[in-house]
Protein backbone atom coordinates (compact mmCIF):
# COMPACT_ATOMS: atom_id res chain seq x y z
CA UNK A 1 0.00 0.00 0.00
CA UNK A 2 1.35 3.81 -1.15
CA UNK A 3 3.04 5.20 2.64
CA UNK A 4 2.05 8.27 2.00
CA UNK A 5 -1.84 7.06 1.63
CA UNK A 6 -1.14 5.36 4.48
CA UNK A 7 -0.64 8.12 6.82
CA UNK A 8 -3.71 9.69 6.10
CA UNK A 9 -5.38 6.75 6.24
CA UNK A 10 -4.19 5.79 10.15
CA UNK A 11 -5.13 9.40 11.08
CA UNK A 12 -8.95 9.09 9.80
CA UNK A 13 -9.05 5.64 11.48
CA UNK A 14 -7.59 7.07 14.70
CA UNK A 15 -10.33 10.05 14.45
CA UNK A 16 -12.96 7.60 13.55
CA UNK A 17 -12.69 4.74 15.71
CA UNK A 18 -11.31 5.79 18.59
CA UNK A 19 -13.60 4.57 21.90
CA UNK A 20 -14.98 2.00 19.65
CA UNK A 21 -15.38 -1.61 20.81
CA UNK A 22 -14.08 -4.64 18.89
CA UNK A 23 -16.83 -7.10 18.30
CA UNK A 24 -15.62 -9.51 15.63
CA UNK A 25 -12.08 -10.38 13.75
CA UNK A 26 -13.74 -12.07 10.62
CA UNK A 27 -11.74 -14.35 8.47
CA UNK A 28 -13.18 -13.26 4.68
CA UNK A 29 -10.72 -15.70 2.76
CA UNK A 30 -6.90 -16.83 3.68
CA UNK A 31 -5.76 -13.37 3.25
CA UNK A 32 -8.40 -10.68 4.06
CA UNK A 33 -10.30 -9.86 7.84
CA UNK A 34 -12.52 -7.62 8.35
CA UNK A 35 -12.70 -6.20 12.33
CA UNK A 36 -15.81 -5.22 12.73
CA UNK A 37 -16.46 -1.96 15.84
CA UNK A 38 -19.27 -0.62 17.21
CA UNK A 39 -19.80 2.93 18.05
CA UNK A 40 -22.21 5.09 19.92
CA UNK A 41 -24.20 5.57 16.77
CA UNK A 42 -23.40 3.34 14.17
CA UNK A 43 -21.15 0.58 13.90
CA UNK A 44 -17.59 0.57 11.44
CA UNK A 45 -15.85 -2.13 9.86
CA UNK A 46 -12.13 -2.13 8.98
CA UNK A 47 -10.27 -4.37 6.18
CA UNK A 48 -6.40 -5.41 6.06
CA UNK A 49 -5.46 -7.51 2.90
CA UNK A 50 -2.37 -9.58 3.30
CA UNK A 51 -2.56 -9.85 -0.26
CA UNK A 52 1.43 -10.47 -1.30
CA UNK A 53 1.17 -8.19 -3.76
CA UNK A 54 -0.82 -5.20 -3.01
CA UNK A 55 -1.65 -5.73 0.83
CA UNK A 56 -3.72 -3.05 1.71
CA UNK A 57 -5.56 -1.44 4.97
CA UNK A 58 -9.11 0.64 4.29
CA UNK A 59 -12.82 0.96 5.38
CA UNK A 60 -14.63 -1.38 2.73
CA UNK A 61 -17.04 0.05 0.24
CA UNK A 62 -19.10 -2.84 -0.18
CA UNK A 63 -19.95 -5.94 1.25
CA UNK A 64 -17.96 -9.27 1.27
CA UNK A 65 -19.31 -11.40 -1.50
CA UNK A 66 -17.48 -14.28 -0.93
CA UNK A 67 -18.23 -17.10 1.31
CA UNK A 68 -18.21 -16.68 5.03
CA UNK A 69 -15.28 -18.89 6.89
CA UNK A 70 -14.13 -20.32 9.82
CA UNK A 71 -11.84 -17.98 12.06
CA UNK A 72 -8.29 -19.68 11.41
CA UNK A 73 -5.49 -19.75 14.86
CA UNK A 74 -5.10 -16.53 14.28
CA UNK A 75 -8.30 -15.19 13.79
CA UNK A 76 -9.75 -17.02 16.56
CA UNK A 77 -7.12 -16.46 19.50
CA UNK A 78 -7.31 -13.01 18.47
CA UNK A 79 -10.87 -12.83 18.78
CA UNK A 80 -10.90 -14.24 21.83
CA UNK A 81 -8.12 -11.92 23.74
CA UNK A 82 -9.60 -8.71 21.98
CA UNK A 83 -13.44 -8.47 21.76
CA UNK A 84 -15.41 -6.38 23.32
CA UNK A 85 -12.05 -3.92 23.98
CA UNK A 86 -11.81 -0.28 23.56
CA UNK A 87 -9.64 1.20 20.37
CA UNK A 88 -7.70 3.77 22.37
CA UNK A 89 -5.54 4.70 19.02
CA UNK A 90 -5.30 4.03 15.67
CA UNK A 91 -1.53 5.46 14.05
CA UNK A 92 1.33 4.44 12.05
CA UNK A 93 4.25 3.00 13.18
CA UNK A 94 7.14 5.40 12.12
CA UNK A 95 8.15 5.81 8.72
CA UNK A 96 7.43 1.94 7.73
CA UNK A 97 3.93 0.88 6.36
CA UNK A 98 2.60 -0.34 9.09
CA UNK A 99 -0.56 0.63 11.32
CA UNK A 100 -1.03 0.12 15.05
CA UNK A 101 -4.28 -0.63 16.35
CA UNK A 102 -4.45 -0.02 20.37
CA UNK A 103 -6.60 -1.81 22.32
CA UNK A 104 -7.01 0.14 25.83
CA UNK A 105 -5.87 -2.81 27.81
CA UNK A 106 -2.21 -2.31 26.19
CA UNK A 107 -2.99 -5.05 23.72
CA UNK A 108 -2.16 -4.09 19.77
CA UNK A 109 -3.11 -5.19 16.29
CA UNK A 110 0.11 -4.54 14.08
CA UNK A 111 -0.51 -4.72 10.52
CA UNK A 112 2.27 -4.52 8.58
CA UNK A 113 1.73 -3.80 4.44
CA UNK A 114 5.01 -3.84 3.13
CA UNK A 115 4.78 -5.77 -0.65
CA UNK A 116 5.81 -9.29 -0.24
CA UNK A 117 6.20 -9.10 3.64
CA UNK A 118 2.89 -8.63 4.91
CA UNK A 119 1.52 -9.46 8.02
CA UNK A 120 -1.26 -8.98 10.82
CA UNK A 121 0.39 -9.37 14.21
CA UNK A 122 -1.13 -9.93 17.82
CA UNK A 123 0.61 -7.94 20.57
CA UNK A 124 0.48 -8.09 24.46
CA UNK A 125 0.25 -5.32 26.72
CA UNK A 126 3.95 -5.92 27.38
CA UNK A 127 4.54 -5.43 23.93
CA UNK A 128 5.15 -9.55 23.33
CA UNK A 129 3.88 -10.89 20.36
CA UNK A 130 1.13 -13.19 21.08
CA UNK A 131 0.66 -14.36 17.37
CA UNK A 132 0.62 -13.89 13.87
CA UNK A 133 -1.21 -14.67 11.08
CA UNK A 134 2.17 -15.19 8.68
CA UNK A 135 4.96 -17.17 9.84
CA UNK A 136 7.72 -16.08 7.43
CA UNK A 137 11.02 -17.17 7.68
CA UNK A 138 13.17 -14.23 7.19
CA UNK A 139 11.00 -12.12 10.35
CA UNK A 140 10.99 -15.45 12.61
CA UNK A 141 13.42 -13.81 15.17
CA UNK A 142 11.71 -10.47 15.46
CA UNK A 143 8.22 -12.10 15.92
CA UNK A 144 8.59 -14.99 17.83
CA UNK A 145 5.14 -16.07 20.22
CA UNK A 146 6.50 -14.84 23.85
CA UNK A 147 9.39 -12.50 22.37
CA UNK A 148 8.94 -8.67 22.40
CA UNK A 149 7.80 -7.64 19.12
CA UNK A 150 10.43 -5.71 16.70
CA UNK A 151 9.55 -3.48 14.03
CA UNK A 152 10.98 -4.13 10.56
CA UNK A 153 14.45 -2.59 10.22
CA UNK A 154 14.58 0.43 7.65
CA UNK A 155 16.72 -0.24 4.39
CA UNK A 156 20.14 0.67 3.99
CA UNK A 157 21.46 3.48 1.84
CA UNK A 158 17.87 5.52 1.71
CA UNK A 159 17.29 9.11 2.74
CA UNK A 160 13.98 9.19 5.19
CA UNK A 161 12.55 12.34 4.23
CA UNK A 162 9.93 12.86 7.13
CA UNK A 163 10.66 15.63 9.13
CA UNK A 164 14.10 16.46 7.15
CA UNK A 165 14.33 20.39 5.19
CA UNK A 166 14.00 20.82 1.75
CA UNK A 167 18.08 21.55 1.29
CA UNK A 168 18.76 17.62 2.82
CA UNK A 169 16.60 15.99 0.34
CA UNK A 170 17.77 18.04 -2.89
CA UNK A 171 21.39 17.25 -1.62
CA UNK A 172 20.34 13.40 -1.90
CA UNK A 173 18.94 13.90 -4.83
CA UNK A 174 21.81 16.03 -6.47
CA UNK A 175 24.82 13.40 -5.18
CA UNK A 176 22.26 10.63 -6.72
CA UNK A 177 21.71 12.41 -10.17
CA UNK A 178 25.61 13.31 -10.71
CA UNK A 179 25.89 9.12 -10.05
CA UNK A 180 24.16 8.83 -13.63
CA UNK A 181 20.41 8.22 -11.19
CA UNK A 182 17.49 8.65 -13.08
CA UNK A 183 15.96 11.50 -10.84
CA UNK A 184 12.01 9.74 -10.76
CA UNK A 185 13.96 6.35 -10.30
CA UNK A 186 16.02 8.05 -7.08
CA UNK A 187 12.42 9.06 -5.65
CA UNK A 188 10.54 6.28 -5.73
CA UNK A 189 12.96 3.58 -5.27
CA UNK A 190 16.32 5.42 -2.94
CA UNK A 191 13.64 7.45 -0.68
CA UNK A 192 12.11 5.72 1.51
CA UNK A 193 7.98 5.64 1.25
CA UNK A 194 7.59 7.85 -1.51
CA UNK A 195 6.22 5.61 -4.24
CA UNK A 196 5.69 5.70 -7.93
CA UNK A 197 2.72 7.85 -7.64
CA UNK A 198 4.13 10.40 -5.53
CA UNK A 199 7.31 10.92 -7.27
CA UNK A 200 5.50 11.36 -10.15
CA UNK A 201 3.43 14.06 -8.75
CA UNK A 202 6.88 15.17 -7.11
CA UNK A 203 8.51 15.76 -10.05
CA UNK A 204 5.40 17.44 -12.19
CA UNK A 205 4.44 19.76 -9.92
CA UNK A 206 8.26 20.62 -9.59
CA UNK A 207 8.36 21.35 -13.60
CA UNK A 208 5.12 23.52 -13.39
CA UNK A 209 5.97 25.57 -10.41
CA UNK A 210 9.94 26.43 -10.71
CA UNK A 211 10.44 25.08 -7.30
CA UNK A 212 13.19 21.77 -6.55
CA UNK A 213 11.71 18.44 -6.03
CA UNK A 214 13.17 18.55 -2.13
CA UNK A 215 10.92 22.02 -1.66
CA UNK A 216 7.95 20.51 -3.06
CA UNK A 217 8.57 17.01 -1.33
CA UNK A 218 8.89 18.52 1.95
CA UNK A 219 6.34 21.00 1.64
CA UNK A 220 3.30 17.75 0.68
CA UNK A 221 5.07 15.47 3.33
CA UNK A 222 4.21 18.55 6.15
CA UNK A 223 0.78 19.03 4.62
CA UNK A 224 -0.04 15.71 4.84
CA UNK A 225 0.88 15.19 8.17
CA UNK A 226 -1.22 18.23 9.37
CA UNK A 227 -4.36 16.34 7.72
CA UNK A 228 -4.30 19.28 4.52
CA UNK A 229 -4.39 16.65 1.83
CA UNK A 230 -6.39 13.40 1.29
CA UNK A 231 -6.13 10.55 -0.90
CA UNK A 232 -8.03 10.89 -4.49
CA UNK A 233 -9.00 7.55 -6.70
CA UNK A 234 -7.96 8.46 -10.56
CA UNK A 235 -10.04 6.77 -12.89
CA UNK A 236 -13.52 5.59 -13.76
CA UNK A 237 -16.49 7.79 -11.75
CA UNK A 238 -17.66 4.30 -10.25
CA UNK A 239 -14.42 1.83 -10.01
CA UNK A 240 -16.14 -0.78 -8.88
CA UNK A 241 -19.17 -1.21 -11.37
CA UNK A 242 -16.47 -1.33 -13.98
CA UNK A 243 -14.63 -4.15 -12.45
CA UNK A 244 -17.69 -6.32 -11.93
CA UNK A 245 -18.75 -5.50 -15.51
CA UNK A 246 -14.95 -6.26 -16.48
CA UNK A 247 -14.47 -3.25 -18.07
CA UNK A 248 -11.86 -2.29 -15.42
CA UNK A 249 -8.44 -1.56 -17.06
CA UNK A 250 -5.86 -2.11 -13.49
CA UNK A 251 -3.63 -0.49 -15.13
CA UNK A 252 -5.54 3.17 -15.30
CA UNK A 253 -7.20 2.99 -11.74
CA UNK A 254 -4.61 4.86 -9.62
CA UNK A 255 -4.56 6.06 -6.20
CA UNK A 256 -2.69 9.28 -5.52
CA UNK A 257 -1.93 10.75 -2.45
CA UNK A 258 -2.95 13.77 -3.24
CA UNK A 259 -4.87 15.56 -6.25
CA UNK A 260 -2.13 16.51 -8.88
CA UNK A 261 -1.36 20.20 -9.40
CA UNK A 262 -2.82 20.81 -12.83
CA UNK A 263 -5.49 18.13 -13.92
CA UNK A 264 -7.09 17.66 -17.33
CA UNK A 265 -10.53 18.72 -17.87
CA UNK A 266 -11.72 15.19 -18.28
CA UNK A 267 -10.06 13.92 -15.65
CA UNK A 268 -12.22 11.96 -13.21
CA UNK A 269 -11.79 11.71 -9.38
CA UNK A 270 -13.07 9.92 -6.85
CA UNK A 271 -13.62 10.76 -3.04
CA UNK A 272 -14.93 8.56 -0.32
CA UNK A 273 -15.90 10.12 2.81
CA UNK A 274 -12.76 10.14 4.26
CA UNK A 275 -9.50 8.88 3.32
CA UNK A 276 -9.53 5.41 4.57
CA UNK A 277 -13.14 5.17 2.33
CA UNK A 278 -10.65 6.93 -0.69
CA UNK A 279 -8.39 3.58 -0.03
CA UNK A 280 -11.04 1.04 -0.15
CA UNK A 281 -12.72 2.51 -2.80
CA UNK A 282 -9.57 1.51 -4.89
CA UNK A 283 -8.15 -1.89 -3.07
CA UNK A 284 -12.22 -3.10 -3.42
CA UNK A 285 -12.13 -2.33 -6.92
CA UNK A 286 -8.82 -3.97 -7.77
CA UNK A 287 -9.65 -7.07 -5.99
CA UNK A 288 -13.47 -7.17 -7.50
CA UNK A 289 -11.42 -6.54 -11.03
CA UNK A 290 -8.89 -9.76 -10.47
CA UNK A 291 -11.72 -11.84 -8.93
CA UNK A 292 -13.76 -11.42 -11.81
CA UNK A 293 -11.01 -11.92 -14.34
CA UNK A 294 -9.91 -14.88 -12.24
CA UNK A 295 -13.31 -16.71 -12.66
CA UNK A 296 -13.26 -15.94 -16.19
CA UNK A 297 -10.19 -17.49 -16.75
CA UNK A 298 -11.10 -20.37 -14.71
CA UNK A 299 -13.91 -21.03 -16.69
CA UNK A 300 -12.12 -21.17 -19.83
CA UNK A 301 -9.44 -23.23 -18.47
CA UNK A 302 -12.93 -25.64 -17.15
CA UNK A 303 -14.11 -25.71 -20.84
CA UNK A 304 -10.71 -26.52 -22.38
CA UNK A 305 -10.15 -29.42 -20.59
CA UNK A 306 -13.70 -30.72 -21.07
CA UNK A 307 -13.08 -30.19 -24.75
CA UNK A 308 -10.22 -32.52 -24.63
CA UNK A 309 -11.28 -34.75 -22.43
CA UNK A 310 -14.25 -35.38 -24.95
CA UNK A 311 -11.19 -35.42 -27.93
CA UNK A 312 -9.78 -37.90 -25.94
CA UNK A 313 -12.78 -40.44 -25.41
CA UNK A 314 -13.86 -39.85 -29.05
CA UNK A 315 -10.15 -41.37 -30.35
CA UNK A 316 -10.68 -44.06 -27.69
CA UNK A 317 -14.02 -44.81 -29.33
CA UNK A 318 -12.46 -44.98 -32.71
CA UNK A 319 -9.88 -47.40 -31.72
CA UNK A 320 -12.45 -49.40 -30.42
CA UNK A 321 -14.16 -49.94 -33.37
CA UNK A 322 -11.39 -50.82 -34.91
CA UNK A 323 -10.75 -53.73 -32.57
CA UNK A 324 -13.99 -54.89 -32.32
CA UNK A 325 -14.22 -56.24 -36.32
CA UNK A 326 -16.74 -56.90 -38.99
CA UNK A 327 -19.65 -58.11 -37.47
CA UNK A 328 -20.12 -59.44 -41.43
CA UNK A 329 -17.20 -61.07 -41.77
CA UNK A 330 -17.55 -62.95 -38.46
CA UNK A 331 -20.96 -64.25 -39.86
CA UNK A 332 -19.66 -65.32 -43.02
CA UNK A 333 -16.90 -67.52 -41.18
CA UNK A 334 -20.01 -69.26 -39.11
CA UNK A 335 -22.47 -69.71 -41.99
CA UNK A 336 -19.58 -71.34 -43.97
CA UNK A 337 -17.95 -73.52 -41.55
CA UNK A 338 -21.40 -74.69 -40.91
CA UNK A 339 -22.44 -75.50 -44.42
CA UNK A 340 -18.89 -77.16 -45.02
CA UNK A 341 -18.73 -79.33 -41.89
CA UNK A 342 -18.22 -82.68 -44.19
CA UNK A 343 -15.50 -81.04 -46.70
CA UNK A 344 -13.69 -79.12 -44.40
CA UNK A 345 -10.09 -79.72 -44.29
CA UNK A 346 -8.03 -78.50 -41.49
CA UNK A 347 -4.37 -76.91 -41.77
CA UNK A 348 -3.16 -75.63 -38.21
CA UNK A 349 -5.45 -72.98 -36.82
CA UNK A 350 -7.13 -72.77 -39.72
CA UNK A 351 -10.33 -74.92 -41.48
CA UNK A 352 -10.74 -74.53 -45.56
CA UNK A 353 -14.51 -74.79 -46.31
CA UNK A 354 -16.14 -74.02 -49.50
CA UNK A 355 -17.02 -70.21 -49.17
CA UNK A 356 -20.66 -70.35 -49.70
CA UNK A 357 -20.97 -66.74 -51.26
CA UNK A 358 -18.39 -67.74 -54.23
CA UNK A 359 -20.58 -68.74 -57.31
CA UNK A 360 -17.33 -70.35 -58.31
CA UNK A 361 -17.06 -72.52 -55.51
CA UNK A 362 -13.80 -71.45 -54.62
CA UNK A 363 -12.66 -72.56 -50.90
CA UNK A 364 -12.44 -69.87 -47.32
CA UNK A 365 -10.07 -70.10 -44.93
CA UNK A 366 -11.61 -69.96 -41.71
CA UNK A 367 -9.61 -69.43 -37.94
CA UNK A 368 -10.59 -72.57 -36.63
CA UNK A 369 -8.19 -73.69 -33.07
CA UNK A 370 -7.15 -77.25 -33.57
CA UNK A 371 -8.25 -78.12 -30.50
CA UNK A 372 -11.73 -77.16 -31.05
CA UNK A 373 -14.26 -79.06 -32.78
CA UNK A 374 -15.61 -76.77 -36.03
CA UNK A 375 -19.35 -76.79 -34.88
CA UNK A 376 -18.05 -75.12 -32.02
CA UNK A 377 -15.73 -72.33 -33.40
CA UNK A 378 -18.60 -71.78 -35.64
CA UNK A 379 -20.46 -70.85 -32.26
CA UNK A 380 -18.00 -69.03 -31.60
CA UNK A 381 -17.69 -67.03 -34.83
CA UNK A 382 -21.89 -66.39 -34.42
CA UNK A 383 -21.15 -64.69 -30.77
CA UNK A 384 -18.56 -62.94 -31.89
CA UNK A 385 -20.47 -61.23 -34.86
CA UNK A 386 -23.65 -60.27 -32.47
CA UNK A 387 -20.89 -58.78 -30.08
CA UNK A 388 -19.29 -56.72 -32.67
CA UNK A 389 -22.82 -55.94 -33.92
CA UNK A 390 -23.93 -54.61 -30.76
CA UNK A 391 -20.48 -53.21 -30.01
CA UNK A 392 -20.72 -51.21 -33.07
CA UNK A 393 -24.24 -50.00 -32.90
CA UNK A 394 -23.27 -48.49 -29.21
CA UNK A 395 -20.18 -47.08 -29.72
CA UNK A 396 -21.06 -45.22 -32.89
CA UNK A 397 -23.87 -43.92 -30.97
CA UNK A 398 -21.83 -43.21 -28.32
CA UNK A 399 -19.14 -41.34 -30.49
CA UNK A 400 -22.03 -39.64 -32.38
CA UNK A 401 -23.56 -38.73 -28.67
CA UNK A 402 -19.41 -37.51 -27.55
CA UNK A 403 -19.02 -35.58 -31.36
CA UNK A 404 -22.27 -33.73 -30.66
CA UNK A 405 -21.03 -32.58 -27.17
CA UNK A 406 -17.73 -31.29 -28.36
CA UNK A 407 -19.04 -28.92 -31.30
CA UNK A 408 -21.35 -27.63 -29.01
CA UNK A 409 -18.46 -27.04 -26.19
CA UNK A 410 -16.42 -25.82 -29.16
CA UNK A 411 -18.93 -23.25 -30.32
CA UNK A 412 -19.23 -22.05 -26.34
CA UNK A 413 -15.19 -21.81 -26.33
CA UNK A 414 -15.54 -19.49 -29.37
CA UNK A 415 -18.02 -17.39 -27.87
CA UNK A 416 -16.17 -17.48 -24.46
CA UNK A 417 -13.19 -15.53 -26.36
CA UNK A 418 -14.09 -12.09 -25.40
CA UNK A 419 -16.13 -12.90 -22.45
CA UNK A 420 -15.87 -10.96 -19.42
CA UNK A 421 -17.42 -9.56 -16.29
CA UNK A 422 -19.87 -11.23 -13.94
CA UNK A 423 -22.66 -11.39 -15.84
CA UNK A 424 -20.88 -13.47 -18.40
CA UNK A 425 -19.21 -15.62 -16.44
CA UNK A 426 -22.77 -16.73 -14.85
CA UNK A 427 -23.68 -16.87 -18.85
CA UNK A 428 -20.97 -19.24 -19.66
CA UNK A 429 -21.20 -21.54 -16.49
CA UNK A 430 -25.17 -22.03 -16.47
CA UNK A 431 -24.05 -23.22 -20.36
CA UNK A 432 -21.40 -25.62 -18.47
CA UNK A 433 -23.78 -26.75 -16.12
CA UNK A 434 -26.73 -27.56 -19.19
CA UNK A 435 -23.82 -29.73 -20.65
CA UNK A 436 -23.41 -31.70 -17.48
CA UNK A 437 -20.21 -29.87 -16.88
CA UNK A 438 -20.39 -29.52 -12.58
CA UNK A 439 -19.63 -25.94 -11.94
CA UNK A 440 -21.60 -23.46 -10.08
CA UNK A 441 -23.35 -25.96 -7.63
CA UNK A 442 -23.13 -23.62 -5.07
CA UNK A 443 -26.33 -22.93 -3.19
CA UNK A 444 -28.73 -20.66 -5.45
CA UNK A 445 -29.36 -18.58 -2.22
CA UNK A 446 -28.15 -14.68 -2.35
CA UNK A 447 -25.48 -15.80 -0.48
CA UNK A 448 -24.17 -18.88 -2.49
CA UNK A 449 -24.38 -16.36 -5.65
CA UNK A 450 -22.03 -14.24 -3.81
CA UNK A 451 -19.96 -16.91 -3.05
CA UNK A 452 -19.69 -18.24 -6.77
CA UNK A 453 -18.46 -14.66 -7.52
CA UNK A 454 -15.94 -14.34 -5.27
CA UNK A 455 -14.15 -17.77 -5.56
CA UNK A 456 -12.56 -19.00 -8.41
CA UNK A 457 -14.56 -21.97 -10.32
CA UNK A 458 -13.64 -25.55 -9.58
CA UNK A 459 -15.34 -28.85 -11.23
CA UNK A 460 -17.01 -30.23 -8.47
CA UNK A 461 -17.15 -34.04 -7.68
CA UNK A 462 -20.19 -34.62 -8.92
CA UNK A 463 -22.15 -36.10 -12.31
CA UNK A 464 -24.82 -33.64 -12.90
CA UNK A 465 -28.16 -34.76 -14.12
CA UNK A 466 -31.84 -33.23 -14.96
CA UNK A 467 -34.94 -35.45 -14.10
CA UNK A 468 -37.40 -35.93 -16.52
CA UNK A 469 -39.05 -32.41 -14.74
CA UNK A 470 -36.38 -30.60 -15.27
CA UNK A 471 -34.81 -30.42 -11.31
CA UNK A 472 -31.06 -30.19 -11.25
CA UNK A 473 -29.83 -33.97 -9.76
CA UNK A 474 -26.51 -34.00 -8.21
CA UNK A 475 -24.43 -37.38 -7.74
CA UNK A 476 -21.43 -37.26 -5.65
CA UNK A 477 -18.77 -39.62 -6.39
CA UNK A 478 -16.20 -40.00 -3.71
CA UNK A 479 -17.03 -39.84 0.28
CA UNK A 480 -15.38 -36.40 0.80
CA UNK A 481 -17.12 -35.37 -2.62
CA UNK A 482 -20.47 -36.62 -1.07
CA UNK A 483 -19.78 -34.46 2.01
CA UNK A 484 -19.36 -31.77 0.28
CA UNK A 485 -22.23 -32.20 -1.68
CA UNK A 486 -24.38 -32.56 1.10
CA UNK A 487 -22.93 -29.80 3.16
CA UNK A 488 -21.28 -26.86 1.56
CA UNK A 489 -23.47 -27.16 -1.99
CA UNK A 490 -27.05 -28.57 -1.13
CA UNK A 491 -29.43 -26.01 0.65
CA UNK A 492 -31.33 -27.29 3.96
CA UNK A 493 -34.51 -27.46 1.69
CA UNK A 494 -33.13 -29.46 -1.03
CA UNK A 495 -34.33 -33.05 -1.04
CA UNK A 496 -31.43 -35.98 0.09
CA UNK A 497 -31.32 -39.49 -1.43
CA UNK A 498 -29.04 -42.37 0.03
CA UNK A 499 -29.25 -46.49 -0.64
CA UNK A 500 -30.58 -47.60 2.62
CA UNK A 501 -28.06 -50.17 4.42
CA UNK A 502 -25.61 -50.27 1.75
CA UNK A 503 -22.14 -47.50 0.70
CA UNK A 504 -22.97 -45.43 -2.34
CA UNK A 505 -23.33 -41.75 -3.52
CA UNK A 506 -25.22 -38.63 -1.90
CA UNK A 507 -27.92 -37.19 -4.54
CA UNK A 508 -29.10 -34.36 -4.23
CA UNK A 509 -32.35 -32.62 -5.95
CA UNK A 510 -32.49 -29.32 -6.22
CA UNK A 511 -35.30 -27.35 -4.53
CA UNK A 512 -34.69 -23.63 -6.03
CA UNK A 513 -39.08 -23.60 -5.19
CA UNK A 514 -39.02 -24.62 -1.97
CA UNK A 515 -41.80 -27.75 -2.80
CA UNK A 516 -42.68 -29.34 -0.34
CA UNK A 517 -42.00 -32.76 -2.24
CA UNK A 518 -40.35 -33.14 -5.63
CA UNK A 519 -42.70 -34.64 -8.34
CA UNK A 520 -43.25 -38.49 -8.52
CA UNK A 521 -40.89 -39.23 -11.74
CA UNK A 522 -37.90 -37.29 -10.25
CA UNK A 523 -38.19 -38.90 -7.02
CA UNK A 524 -37.65 -42.33 -8.45
CA UNK A 525 -34.90 -41.27 -10.94
CA UNK A 526 -33.04 -39.81 -7.75
CA UNK A 527 -33.88 -42.82 -6.41
CA UNK A 528 -32.91 -44.80 -9.00
CA UNK A 529 -29.30 -43.33 -9.32
CA UNK A 530 -28.55 -43.52 -5.74
CA UNK A 531 -29.11 -47.27 -5.62
CA UNK A 532 -27.33 -47.35 -8.93
CA UNK A 533 -23.85 -45.53 -7.58
CA UNK A 534 -23.89 -47.94 -4.50
CA UNK A 535 -22.90 -51.13 -3.34
CA UNK A 536 -26.88 -52.07 -3.72
CA UNK A 537 -26.19 -52.07 -7.77
CA UNK A 538 -26.11 -55.86 -8.22
CA UNK A 539 -29.36 -56.42 -6.45
CA UNK A 540 -32.83 -57.06 -7.81
CA UNK A 541 -34.74 -54.45 -6.04
CA UNK A 542 -33.02 -51.75 -3.53
CA UNK A 543 -34.91 -49.76 -1.29
CA UNK A 544 -33.42 -45.86 -1.31
CA UNK A 545 -33.94 -42.99 1.65
CA UNK A 546 -34.90 -39.72 1.22
CA UNK A 547 -35.78 -36.60 3.05
CA UNK A 548 -35.06 -32.95 3.21
CA UNK A 549 -31.31 -32.07 3.44
CA UNK A 550 -31.81 -30.14 7.09
CA UNK A 551 -32.58 -33.57 8.33
CA UNK A 552 -29.13 -35.06 7.32
CA UNK A 553 -26.08 -34.54 10.04
CA UNK A 554 -22.63 -36.07 9.74
CA UNK A 555 -21.33 -38.52 12.45
CA UNK A 556 -18.65 -37.05 14.62
CA UNK A 557 -15.16 -38.90 14.32
CA UNK A 558 -17.03 -40.73 11.20
CA UNK A 559 -15.35 -41.46 7.81
CA UNK A 560 -16.16 -38.01 5.00
CA UNK A 561 -19.84 -38.82 3.79
CA UNK A 562 -20.85 -41.10 6.82
CA UNK A 563 -24.35 -39.66 8.08
CA UNK A 564 -26.99 -39.79 9.76
CA UNK A 565 -31.23 -39.12 8.80
CA UNK A 566 -33.48 -37.83 11.45
CA UNK A 567 -36.18 -38.67 9.31
CA UNK A 568 -36.98 -40.00 6.04
CA UNK A 569 -38.97 -41.82 3.46
CA UNK A 570 -38.26 -44.70 1.61
CA UNK A 571 -38.68 -45.94 -2.01
CA UNK A 572 -38.08 -49.29 -3.39
CA UNK A 573 -36.30 -49.01 -7.05
CA UNK A 574 -34.39 -51.48 -9.29
CA UNK A 575 -30.80 -50.34 -9.72
CA UNK A 576 -30.24 -49.45 -13.35
CA UNK A 577 -27.96 -46.51 -14.60
CA UNK A 578 -29.67 -42.88 -15.51
CA UNK A 579 -29.89 -41.89 -19.13
CA UNK A 580 -26.68 -40.35 -20.20
CA UNK A 581 -24.36 -42.24 -17.90
CA UNK A 582 -21.71 -44.92 -18.95
CA UNK A 583 -23.06 -48.76 -17.65
CA UNK A 584 -20.45 -49.38 -15.75
CA UNK A 585 -20.15 -46.70 -12.40
CA UNK A 586 -17.31 -44.44 -12.46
Amino acid sequence: MDNLVLIRVAATLGTGLRGFVLREIREESYQRFRLVFEGDVHPAAVVISLDPVLPWLARPCARWDGPRRAPGAFAARAQKSLAGLKVRDVRKAGHDRAVVLDFADGQALIAELATHGANLIHVDSGGKVVISARHPRKSQERIAPGQPYRPRALPEGRLVPYGVSAATIDRFLRGTVEDGADLLDTLRRRTFGIGTEAAGLVLEEARLTGRSAGEVLATRLAQLEAGELDPVVAGPADPLAEAARGTLEVSRLRLLPWKPAECAADDVWTLGSDAAATAGIYHEAVEKGRRVASRIEALRGILAGEIRRLFDADCRITGDLEDLGDPETYRRFGEALLAGLGRARRVGDRAWVPDPYDPGGGEIAVPAPADRALHAAADEHFQRSRKARRGLETARARREAIRLRLARLERLQADSEGARGEEEAERIEAALREEAVPVGLGPRTHAGRAAARAERPRLEGVRLLTSSDGLAILIGKTGKDNDRLTFRLATPEDFWFHAAGAAGAHVVVRNGARQPRPPRATIEEAATAAAWFSDARGMTQADVQWTRRKYVRRLRGAPAGTVTVKRFETIRVKPVPPPGIDREPA
